[in-house]
């Protein structure tokens, strides 16, 4: 044994016939000289793919059958040891002290004239970057996955809502699962274990193909973390973004590795800090120790730690063997630190034959045709009933002390934590009534141990104020009762009455949600209400509420209708979900009975309720009856999914979203209205790597049939005039509300391009505060408005939520106006 480790091998005799022919214990403690642990070490047998890392106490456990073994044990920064053991029936104790990495420093260094060696091993490496990044064509693991998030500190409220969490663990969770990976994008993974401290019925969100994070890649995202990506220290172009000095080399296993410190050129750049290390000649990565803070723009944490080791598999082809995330939290009034383990092993491995030589007889293939599809990951459906002794025996990564009083702890208390007196406690918590339920959110009530739920309206949604009604009171409360995973269902009464008006309205929806793999819900609707002309909802109540009052502008146009709608949408199969409505409606033109506003009433005249418009020079309907069917079906083209046992979660697709809906008038029983309108969208989110994202949508539409219907009927495009602006990719800015509503053919254009600090984080002042330049340009051609051009330039996640553009228009190339517009931008 090589004199640098210190170990300590204890046998203990083990009787009985159970033992025999089965794996025994390799475990014990990795430390520092010191004594000191060696958090997340990582050890692997060598020649083989099993491996595992210590916990966080230094602690580490294998399971090996009987035989003679090569164990490796590493540490960054610190000297690789490698120990021969011959393991029998007995379990064995290896307590392995790891010394401090001995660097050696070229000649080269020292030359002053000639720059830093680090750049020629760096070149090297970005010169073999496609290359290990295409050396294997598909590969399959086994992958174990710890992650665990702790809270320091906390908010007591959010919004005007309390907050039942309490500080220390908030979530640990394990999960094992079989993952397949196939070039360029192909992946399927089946999760078979799931544990969640402190609730047996759970799944665990971890996920092993989501820390498939690879520094061959140029460009690596973080979801949530940040909407740039950020450069790997060996892409293509890293030397336009990094520094590198070799701190030295060492040899291991007759491996030659040069450590080198990867140094931003700009602290506010998308990059990494910290250290990787280069095998030599190879110019494949050993491992990587990096990190990202809070000056290379990321979101919501102030440090973001990765570690990654890398281990021969086959064929001198390296694989990641085990990786770390470890992130420290700062948000909203939440502090506190997480991390994510994962451990990869048992890899089979398909080379890229084409640059791996190998035998045609050695050749291999691992999946069948037809292997991978659309369901990225399923978690079996005994996954979360696997039990103590299983996870002992398949748990490659010891519990911490902390760790296991959480499982013990949060374990025999779930009956509790269920248990009805329990869940009134907390509800007493929840339900204290405070003045911001007032103003924020509105009043939330709860009997959770019955999964009844009562939410009332804050009270800038139940004061409006309108030209048509006056101040008006709109009293609107939602019920809820479900059984979680299997169905829910919502009663939602409405209350309204205008002042001035003096207008008594009522309605109620009973909504009903079902089957949650297809997602289907149905509701019936029905009373005597008020409604917008455009269905969607061109101006909030709260905004036009202020325009009004303030500005003395009454951009809300209304009618009143009598009606029963019936409404039916599920996903018929994967990546399409149809959505059908059936209305009928007694419609009723209203007009203004209020003229009062806070200013400018000497000034300015209020328009009448019924809208101007190009096309209908007098859009007054009076009354009438309409009988109308909608039919719809959003198909998302290769769509990517989860499947659990209670749910199904969609993901995006890489390819256009394509939206097709039809309006039919029917005329008959009473209805007198007779049209057919059909509408197509595509919608697609780009990325531009550095360059930042955006979307484009592209939509047309026309009538078939128009021979009888009135305004309320008409195509309205979600138009814009108030200073407060709903940035949604299908809205205009400048557009007036309803002026160009049609019944022809139209066909519009949204393009919005996100910069994601691009062109910001160039600025020292600015940068810190995070915003971002966004642009974006709209288009509308239809026969009254001919051609209608819009475009924008503006800043978003100003204080993190606030988004401000300046926007100008044309129409048919003379201008038709401009304004500032201020909305919510994340």
């Amino acid at each position: 044994m090589h004199l640098s480790l210190k170990i300590v091998i204890l046998t203990f005799a083990i009787s009985g016939s159970f033992y025999q022919g089965v794996a025994s214990e390799l475990f014990g403690t990795v430390t520092d000289q010191s004594g000191e642990p060696l958090p997340y070490a990582t050890l692997y047998i060598l020649n083989t793919t099993k491996g595992t890392t210590t916990n966080i106490e230094g602690r580490y456990s294998i399971d090996l059958p009987p035989g003679n073994y090569e164990v490796v044990y590493q540490y960054v920064g610190y000297k690789k040891q490698q120990v021969s053991l011959k393991v029998d029936h007995r379990r064995i104790l290896l307590n392995v002290v790891l010394e401090p990495e001995v660097l050696q420093l070229q000649e080269i260094v020292v030359k002053a004239d000639g720059p830093d060696p680090a750049y020629e091993v760096i070149k090297a490496a970005i010169d073999k970057r496609k290359y290990h990044s295409e050396e294997v064509n598909a590969y399959r693991c086994k992958v174990y996955i710890k992650g665990m998030q702790t809270l320091d500190e906390k908010p007591d409220q959010i919004l005007g809502m309390n907050i039942p969490l309490d500080t220390g663990i908030v979530y640990l969770s394990e999960s094992v699962s079989d993952l397949s990976v196939a070039r360029p994008d192909k992946i399927k993974e089946v999760m078979i274990s799931s544990k969640v401290s402190g609730s047996n019925s759970a799944f665990s969100y971890n996920q092993g193909s989501q820390m498939l994070i690879s520094f061959y890649d140029n460009l690596l995202t973080f979801t949530g973390l940040s909407e740039r990506g950020f450069v790997s220290p060996i892409a293509n172009n890293a030397l336009m973004f990094y520094d590198y000095k070799l701190e030295g080399t060492m040899l291991e296993a007759g491996l030659l590795v040069n450590k080198i410190r990867v140094i931003p050129k700009r602290k506010s750049d998308p990059v990494f800090e910290g250290f990787i290390y280069i095998l030599e000649d190879s110019w494949r990565i050993h491992s990587v120790d990096l990190k990202l803070t809070k000056a290379h723009q990321v979101e919501f944490i102030d440090e973001l730690n990765i570690n990654q080791v890398y281990a021969p598999v086959k064929d001198n082809i390296w694989m990641v063997l085990s990786q770390r995330f470890a992130y420290y939290l700062n948000v909203f009034g939440f502090r506190g630190n997480g991390n994510f383990v994962g451990i990869h092993s048992n890899y089979e491995v398909e080379p890229n034959y084409e640059l791996v030589k190998t035998k045609k007889s050695a050749r291999i293939q691992l999946f069948p045709e037809g292997y991978f599809s659309n369901e990225v990951l399923k978690i079996e459906k005994e996954a979360n009933k696997r039990d103590v002794d299983y996870w002992e025996l398949i748990r490659p990564i010891p519990l911490t002390k902390i760790e296991s009083v959480d499982y013990q702890a949060k374990d025999s208390l779930e009956e509790i934590m269920q248990s009805r007196p329990y869940k009134d406690s907390i509800d007493k918590v929840v339900n204290k009534f405070n003045i911001e339920n007032l103003f924020v959110g509105g009043y939330f009530f709860q009997k959770s141990f019955r999964e009844r739920y009562f939410r009332f309206q804050p009270i800038y949604d139940v004061l409006q104020y309108n030209t048509i009604e006056g101040i008006t009171v709109n009293l609107k409360s939602i019920y809820t009762q479900e059984k979680e995973g299997t169905w829910k269902y919502q009663i939602i009464p409405t209350v309204r009455y205008g002042f001035s008006s003096e207008d008594f309205y009522a309605k109620a929806k009973f909504s009903y949600q079902f089957s949650p793999i297809k997602r289907t819900r149905a509701f019936i609707e029905g009373g005597k209400f008020v409604s917008q002309f455009n269905q969607d909802v061109s101006i909030t109540p709260l905004i036009n509420s202020f325009e009004t009052l303030v500005n003395r502008r009454n951009y809300i146009k209304m009618y009143e209708k009598s009606f029963v709608k019936l409404y039916y949408s599920s996903e018929i199969v994967n990546g399409v979900t149809w959505k059908s409505t059936l209305e009928y409606a007694r419609r009723n033109e209203l007009f203004n009975t209020s003229d009062y506003s806070f200013f400018y009433e000497n000034d300015r005249v209020f328009t009448p309720n019924a809208p101007a418009n190009m096309e209908l020079a007098n859009t007054s309907f009076g009354s009438s009856d309409a009988l109308v069917f909608t039919t719809s079906f959003n198909i998302k083209f290769g769509q990517k999914y989860i499947s659990r046992p209670d749910m199904k979660f969609n993901l995006e697709s890489q390819y256009p979203a394509l939206f097709v809906h039809y309006r039919k008038g029917i005329k008959g029983l009473g209805s007198q209205v007779d049209f057919d309108e059909i509408v197509m969208r595509i919608y697609k989110d780009m990325q531009y790597g550095l360059f930042g994202g955006g979307n484009y949508t592209i939509w047309a539409g026309t009538y078939l049939n128009d021979r009888r219907l009135t305004f309320a009927d008409f195509k309205h495009h979600t138009g814009n005039q108030s200073v407060f602006a709903n940035f949604d990719n299908d809205n205009y800015q400048l557009l007036d509300y309803y002026q160009f509503s049609t019944t022809d053919s139209w066909f519009g254009i949204h393009v919005d391009h996100h910069f994601n600090g691009f062109i910001l984080n160039k600025f020292p002042f600015i940068r810190k505060s995070k915003a971002q330049i966004v642009a974006s340009a709209n288009y509308l051609n239809t026969d009254g408005s001919i051609h209608y051009f819009e475009y924008g330039l503006g800043v978003e996640h100003m204080f993190k939520v606030l988004r401000v553009d300046f926007y100008g228009a044309l129409l048919d190339g003379a201008n038709y106006g401009n304004g500032l517009r201020v909305g919510i931008g994340f």
